[in-house]
This record gives C-alpha cells, structure tokens and sequence, in this order.
C-alpha cells in the first residue's frame, strides 16, 4: 500500500462517515416536511368539496364561491411557505445538534486509518524479519520459504523504493526455482540502485543476469550476455559472470573464448573447492573439441609467459626469537595481490638456523591456471605454525613481503608479529 493509496482509502471512507452520520438526519427531517404538507393538501381538498356542495345546494352563488375558493388555495400556499421556512429553521437546529459530531468523526477515523496502516505494516515487516532470521535453521521449510516470499510481496508493494526487498525477492524465488519471479525483483533492485553505486550495481546486475539464463532454458540471448559483460567492465572477477559467459562460449563452440574465461574463474577458486573440478572439466573438454591451430595458440601464450622464480630469504626478528617454539615448522607462501585465496606456490621446511632461504616456483602451482607467472602481483608470507598446517593460529609467528612483481628474483623479509 502506498501513500497515495491510503490517503484515498481514508478520503472515501471519511465520505462514506458523513453519509452515513447525515443521511438519517436529512431522511428524518424530509420525512417530517412531507408529512405536513400531505395533511394541508387533504384540508384544502376538503375545504373545495365542501365549497363545491354548497354551490350545488344553492346556499351561495357562483361569484361568492370563485371568491372563498380563491382563498382557501391563497391559504394553502401560505401555509406551505411558512411550513418550508419552519423546515429550514430546524434543519437548521438539527444540524447544529449533530453537526459537532463530524469533525471528530473525521479525525477519529483518520487515526484509527494511519494506525490501522502502521500496525499492519509493522507486523508484516516484524514477521519478514523473524523469517529471516530463520531461514538458515534447519527447520526452515518450503512453506516458511513461500510465505517469506509473500510477505516481501507486500512489503515491496507498500514501500516500492525499498531496494533490499526487491532484492530479497529475487534471490528468494531464484532459490525456489521461480526464475521469472526472481527477475522481476532483480531487475526492479537494480532500477532503484544510485548510479555511483557501481559495485552493488555489478552485483545486481550479475544477479539478473543469471535468473534471466535460467528463465530461458539456460540459454544466454545477446541482451544478458552483453548485460553480463557490463558486470565484468565494473568487476573483472566476478565469478557469476565468468562462469556463464564460458558456458555460453562453449555452447556456441568458441572454445578459445571459453577456456579464457574459465581460467579466469578457476584461478580465483581454493583448490577445495567442489566447482573447480567442474571447471577444470570444462576447460578439459573445450580443449579436445577445439581444433589443433586454436589449441596449439593457447598453448604457444602459455609458454610466452616468463616461468616466475622467487628466491626468498626470511628472518626472525629479534624481539621474535624469545617466542620461537621449541618443534614448529615454517611455511614460506606465495598469494595473489588480487586472486584466489589458495597459496600459487609454497614450501615447508623445520628451520633450526637463521636466516633461511627457500626458491618459490611455477613448479609448486597445484593446477595449472594457479602459476606463480600467470599473476601480475603476489605477496609472500613467511609463518612459524605450532599447529602444523599452514592456516594462520592464534599465537603464530608472521611476517609478509610488500606487494611484488611476480617476475621479482630475490626478496627478503622479517617474521615480526604475533597472529592474535
């Protein structure tokens, strides 16, 4: 319900009060008038018949009967004048008596309107929000998903510029399958975002673009496709868009194109990921199906790329060496500044001199879109694990080189800080 909406909801409902307070008066007064007048109507037939019989009977002449029958119809139209100036007189007085009702009447029904209006809105909004907060519970089931989805329905329709609703909604019916629905929400999402919002923007559109694919029987038209080429201008690693403008590469059999772009996607992927095998399945087919002077041009820039070899020497600071543990092992790791969050190269060694120096390589890359050379900048992180495994714990020794070149020969650094 918008505003507009409620504020006539109120107009025609104050209408229909006063109707309602008035019409009883008006019927009651009307009522009163017409009954007198019907009785000064029957005494003036009355009067005429009597007049009439004695003109008949020869009691008077005709020009004393023109005389008395004149005015008994001058009584009568004096009587209906005072009557209708009476009437008016205490339609008047009547409606001095009732008319102090209607102004808080029309107040009373237009606070119990907003309140009826609030109330409701805030049940809906409370309800959205308990449902929400449910929905990553196990017992959340299709039917709460459903009436999440219908609440959101109004809550769109009474507040139409609330952006993260509209968004909900979409995502809500993109997980229940209902891809038509989820576009409508996505595309009315994006229409509200500000302009300078551009990485929302990207989100939204990446969002739309995929409910779109699979409104159509997943199958990109040129409309999404390009929509999804905007989303890679704003960001270039967004995952959503890599992914379906491979697949869609792929089904038009620019197999060149696909394998960029999913290269592209798996590069960015932790190698625990479930998807990557997928991806790197993908990529595996669109090399077989591609012809040899296509696969012989990816393989000839691959090997056009300079082979990435770090040396990297690594010391302990001395306000380091009282915390050094006695059995640690020291991970040396190679990331992407702007990539996956799995390391792109590393070494394990137990170091019990400093300080130590180990060589990062394309070699150590656990697949090939993951070279050390195939990013621009990478950071090394040299970290003493009391654990053992090479995810940061509490109470580890770090240190971390500045952001270099992935062609840097040599670099060095210090292990200076506690993980907290």
């Amino acid at each position: 319900m918008t505003m507009f909406s409620l504020w006539l909801g109120i107009g025609v409902l104050l209408v229909l009060a006063i109707l309602v307070m008035c019409l009883p008066l008006f019927v009651s007064l009307r009522g009163s008038e017409l009954k007198r007048q019907d009785s000064n109507v029957v005494i003036y037939k009355s009067q005429l018949s009597d007049l009439e019989a004695d003109l008949e009977s020869g009691r008077i002449g005709a020009a004393e009967y023109e005389s008395l029958s004149q005015e008994i119809k001058l009584n009568l139209l004096v009587d209906t004048q005072d009557q209708e100036d009476s009437s008016g007189d205490t339609q008047s007085t009547e409606s001095n008596k009732g008319g102090w009702l209607i102004v808080p009447s029309v107040v009373l029904i237009a606070v119990v309107s907003l309140g009826l209006y609030v109330k409701l809105g805030a049940e809906n909004e409370l309800a959205i929000t308990q449902l929400l907060q449910s929905s990553g519970q196990a017992n959340f089931s299709e039917d709460d998903a459903l009436e999440l989805i219908e609440r959101l329905d109004v809550q769109t329709q009474q507040i139409p510029d609330d952006i993260e609703m509209w968004y909900l909604l979409g995502r809500l019916n993109f997980d229940m399958g209902r891809f038509d629905q989820a576009v409508v929400g996505f595309t009315q999402a994006l229409q509200l975002l500000p302009v300078d919002s551009r990485q929302d923007q990207a989100v939204a559109m990446a969002q739309l673009a995929q409910a779109q694919f699979f409104a159509n029987d997943r199958k990109l038209d040129a409309a999404t496709e390009s929509l999804l080429k905007d989303v890679l201008s704003i960001n270039p690693n967004d995952e959503t868009s890599l992914g379906l403008l491979g697949v869609s590469a792929f089904d038009a059999e620019r197999f060149v194109e696909a394998v960029g772009y999913w290269q592209r996607l798996i590069s960015m992927m932790p190698f625990s990921n479930p998807n990557a095998a997928a991806i790197q399945g993908g990529i595996d087919k669109a090399l077989e199906r591609m012809s040899e002077e296509d696969r012989a041009q990816i393989q000839e820039k691959q090997a056009a790329v300079t082979p990435a070899v770090i040396q990297v020497t690594v010391n302990i600071a001395q306000e380091m060496v009282s915390k050094l543990p006695k059995d640690a092992d020291l991970f040396v790791l190679a990331k992407a500044e702007n990539g996956p969050p799995m390391p792109l190269a590393v070494q394990r060694l137990n170091v019990s001199q400093w300080p130590v120096t180990v060589t990062l390589d394309d070699s150590m890359a656990m697949m090939p879109a993951l070279r050390l050379s195939q990013f621009e900048k990478v950071i090394i992180t040299a970290r003493i694990s009391k654990s053992g495994v090479g995810n940061a714990k509490p109470g580890d020794l770090e240190g971390s080189s500045a952001v270099i070149s992935s062609q840097t020969k040599r670099v060095s650094f210090q292990i200076n800080e506690v993980v907290k």
